[in-house]
């Protein structure tokens, strides 16, 4: 169990949420104080358009959770996330042949290879996010993901490289520097899609094939995991926005008044709605309500959300044999909220589905209520991978004597001084579910 209180902080296209969560003494993660404020038309397809609303949005979701941070001589960190099409997920791969094929694959070796490829991939792309390891393979071995102590005349590493646009991660930037204040430092960044999954995919379903489709108001990101590794993930402009306009289009109704339908009333699908089921739209200025077909609603959501579920099968199709995803579909975010929309995706898209609610609790009941939401499923995964980090690291810490446990946690980024470099060693590569983007040469390739 560790102590630390870490703060979450994801910017919507709706929302800014914020919450504050620490390990519990079972080791289970447990939010203290939830803030959210409302960031709407702020955030457009997930990239910030106003910098002053966004940062005041994120103040106030902020200030919120402020009475559960410690005294004032400490020191609280905080995780935020980046999404947006501009974000690429790009597969990259490096291979060397060896001086000595009978020497076996050594610690040094593989760190080379790791710090030769990102040398090599910044070159072209100046805002990495995330470098991950995906695999190894010496001589005609089979793939692995510890190759150390094997022998081979060739050794490729194959990564996967997570860049963003500079520009709109300045912008961003720009937005968290307005989150810091005397006790709450620093802002370790995300892409969201990690970020969701470690809080609502298990390691079973990551091994055995899942799509993560995080569905939000303004973008929806797939994310495809294999053998424990992700395999691909994308950002796509879509998301509830678009079924919102299609309902005022549809049913010529004002946009308050169509987002209103949806979370109240909306279904994902329409079959077993009566005909005869109305809902009364207030008219404007004190005009005569009008009657609205909650049938028709849903037939319009069905529609938009069937153009969804097409588009996620032409993705995974270009990736790999959908048949291939045992663990089936995983729906979270906001979007996921609607009735029966499981239901519609495994109709649409063969594959099982369920949606995924954020794995965290509280001991507060109103707040273990608001959580078990799929639209906290991002704010909660960015605390949960602080934790996820720190317990890989602890856990090689145990069997390595040479590397202090102090001096671990200095490497995550949640330190202000930089450590002395240990030795290299493989589990550098995997300790780090990323690399965390931060203000110094330890981490990421970006800054913040």
């Amino acid at each position: 169990m560790r102590n630390d209180l870490i703060i979450g902080l994801d910017i919507g296209s709706s929302h800014v949420r914020a919450i504050a969560g620490k390990q519990n003494d079972r080791g289970r993660l447990e939010i203290l104080a939830t803030g959210s404020s409302v960031n709407t038309n702020n955030v457009l397809n997930g990239e910030i358009v106003n910098i002053n609303k966004t940062t005041a949005a994120i103040s106030e979701a902020m200030n919120q959770i402020s009475h559960v941070l410690d005294g004032k001589n400490s020191e609280h960190f905080f995780a935020s996330n980046l999404s947006g099409s501009h974000i690429k997920v790009q597969p990259f791969s490096l291979s060397k042949i060896r001086k000595n094929e009978r020497e076996p694959v050594s610690n040094n070796e593989v760190m080379s290879l790791f710090e030769e490829a990102k040398r090599t991939f910044a070159d072209k792309n100046p805002c990495v996010l995330h470098t991950l390891p995906i695999g190894f393979k010496v001589g005609n071995l089979p793939d692995t993901l510890d190759p150390i102590g094997q022998i081979g005349q060739k050794i490729q590493a194959d990564f996967v490289f997570i860049s963003a646009n500079p520009s709109k991660n300045e912008l961003l930037t720009q937005c968290l520097k307005s989150a810091e204040t005397k006790h709450l430092k620093k802002g370790n960044v995300y892409f969201s899609s990690l970020a969701t999954a470690s809080s609502v995919l298990n390691k079973e379903e990551k091994q055995e094939g899942v799509v993560l489709v995080d569905l939000g108001s303004g973008t929806t990101e797939i994310s495809i995991f294999q053998n424990n590794r992700l395999k691909h993930a994308t950002v796509l402009n879509w998301g509830g926005d678009l079924v919102t306009e299609d309902i005022q289009s549809g049913l010529e109704i004002s946009r308050d008044h169509a987002e209103t339908l949806k979370v109240r009333f909306g279904s994902a699908i329409q079959k077993d709605i009566p005909v005869s089921e109305v809902v009364m739209i207030p008219g404007i200025a004190g005009r005569k309500a009008t009657p609205v077909s909650v049938k028709n609603l849903a037939i319009i959501i069905e529609e938009r959300l069937k153009e969804l579920a097409a588009i996620i099968v032409a993705e995974i199709s270009k990736q790999t044999d959908i048949k291939q995803l045992k663990a089936g579909l995983v729906l979270t975010g906001g979007g996921a909220q609607l009735p029966y929309i499981d239901e519609l995706f495994q109709k649409y898209t063969g594959l099982d589905a369920r949606i995924g609610d954020p794995n965290a609790t509280s001991a507060n009941p109103a707040i273990a209520t608001e959580i078990k939401d799929p639209s906290f499923a991002t704010v909660i995964g960015l605390v949960q991978v602080y934790y996820d980090q720190q317990e890989t690291a602890e856990a090689e810490e145990s069997t390595m004597a040479a590397a202090p446990v102090k001096e671990m946690a200095k490497e995550t980024g949640y330190t202000d001084s930089k450590p002395s470099k240990p030795a290299p060693r493989i589990g550098d590569l995997f300790r780090k579910m990323v690399d965390v983007v931060m203000g110094d040469d330890d981490g990421g390739d970006a800054s913040y």
